[in-house]
């Protein structure tokens, strides 16, 4: 049987809020198992990362401590936290498995975790010293600019040896198309590193939350609802790059000479002036981009596209030709950019999942035939509420809580159940 989550008393979640250690440990203590549990369930088989995960996880909760007034604002929390650094440990065990195995190294058991042990790795996180924060990222950039740097020369010293070799002007003219070629296929890496290497923290939003960023280059960005953003060092100088996960829309300041870039997966949709938006989830079937502001080329490994206003692209996921999407595609890609969640046609369990997704709540649909139940909602993101009446009266079902989880039930099992009471 799953561990279940405590609901936290009132007078709990305040001490936390004034900076009472002993609240954050009450809260850890009496969900260990929970937080366990998830956590395991996350990492699947590097369940020895567990109790680094929950430590990192619950020091993120202290930082953020006067934010929560509830006991579902920690809970969506720490679930939402536990889910987007599980998949970062498990992409860094990869590199050290493969590490492992290249130098003949194995790895013992594990002993099981235990609260106690945990606790004792949170309470020494939380007095760790934290490096200032303009100095650190002062040296990650000044580290970025000198690999970038010696790739750069390095690229450039390796094919500069072929000048010689070249005699005549039929020589001169293949010259300058290889260096062409060499310099943008350089670039291309060096931006690729560039981004995979950022030397800035990654911009992120979590579960309900929208956000907007100023670039460096007087641009504009506004973040969708679980969505991360990584701007390239030195961006509007010699890179106007960026990469996005998520949802993201972008208002293009004119009069730079280097296009602004946003790279989506292995899509580069570019503009130089205007704006536009683009959307990947991977739980979505196509990656979407739309050119809301002047025109925007879109680069796909299947080839290039010129949108113009107003014209929106689907690129589906796991193909390479894009197609030119739907109104109703469009309409529901890219309504949260107008401050709106618009679903047409879509089950009651679809509309729970972007519940989680654009109001941070996790509601439950136990009845399958309750979940399969058809609706349409247009709703502001802005208040839960609306979009709550709207599938009440759009599917016939009633939300309630139940056992401190929120579900949708059968309105009229609902009514009866509360006569009974």
């Amino acid at each position: 049987m799953p561990a279940s989550f405590p609901p936290i008393d009132p007078a709990t979640i305040a001490a936390l809020n004034a900076g009472d250690e002993r609240a954050l440990e009450s809260i850890y203590r009496a969900h260990h198992a929970a937080l366990l549990e998830r956590a395991l369930e996350r990492l699947k088989d590097e369940s020895a990362a567990a109790p680094r995960l929950i430590v990192a996880t619950m020091r993120e909760l202290w930082g953020e401590r006067a934010e929560f007034r509830t006991s579902a604002d920690i809970e969506a929390f720490l679930n939402e936290e536990i889910r987007n650094r599980a998949d970062a440990v498990r992409a860094r065990m990869a590199a050290v498995h493969r590490l492992e195995k290249s130098e003949g190294v194995t790895t013992g058991e594990h002993a099981a975790p235990t609260a106690d042990g945990i606790w004792a790795e949170i309470a020494a996180a939380l007095h760790k010293p934290v490096a200032d924060p303009e100095t650190a990222a002062r040296a990650r950039r000044e580290h970025a600019k000198h690999d970038a740097a010696g790739h750069i020369a390095g690229v450039v010293h390796e094919r500069s040896i072929k000048g010689p070799l070249l005699l005549g002007t039929l020589g001169l003219i293949v010259l300058a198309a290889a260096v062409y070629f060499i310099n943008r296929a350089s670039r291309e890496t060096v931006v690729t590193e560039m981004l995979a290497t950022a030397a800035t923290e990654p911009i992120m939003t979590r579960s309900g939350q929208l956000g907007s960023v100023d670039l460096p280059d007087s641009s504009l960005a506004r973040l969708g609802a679980e969505s991360r953003l990584v701007v390239i060092a030195r961006f509007g100088r010699k890179y106007r790059t960026l990469a996005v996960d998520g949802a993201a829309a972008f208002t293009v300041e004119p009069g730079n000479e280097v296009p602004f870039e946003a790279r989506v997966g292995d899509i580069a949709v570019t503009s130089t002036g205007g704006a536009f938006s683009v959307r990947d989830y991977e739980d979505e079937p196509a990656r979407m981009v739309r050119a809301v502001q002047g025109e925007v080329t879109v680069r796909t490994p299947g080839g290039t596209r010129t949108l113009g206003e107003g014209q929106s692209l689907a690129i589906p996921r796991g193909q390479s030709e894009p197609r030119d999407a739907t109104a109703e595609e469009a309409e529901r890609a890219f309504s949260w950019a107008d401050g709106r969640l618009v679903l047409r046609d879509v089950s009651v369990a679809e509309a729970a999942q972007q519940f989680r997704r654009w109001y941070g709540m996790d509601v439950a649909v136990p009845d399958s035939a309750v979940a399969a139940r058809r609706l349409t909602l247009d709703v502001p993101l802005e208040t839960s509420q609306s979009a709550i009446d709207a599938v009440e009266a759009g599917a016939k079902v009633k939300f309630q809580w139940e056992d401190n989880k929120m579900v949708f039930r059968d309105a009229a099992t609902a009514a009866r159940s509360a006569r009974r009471r």
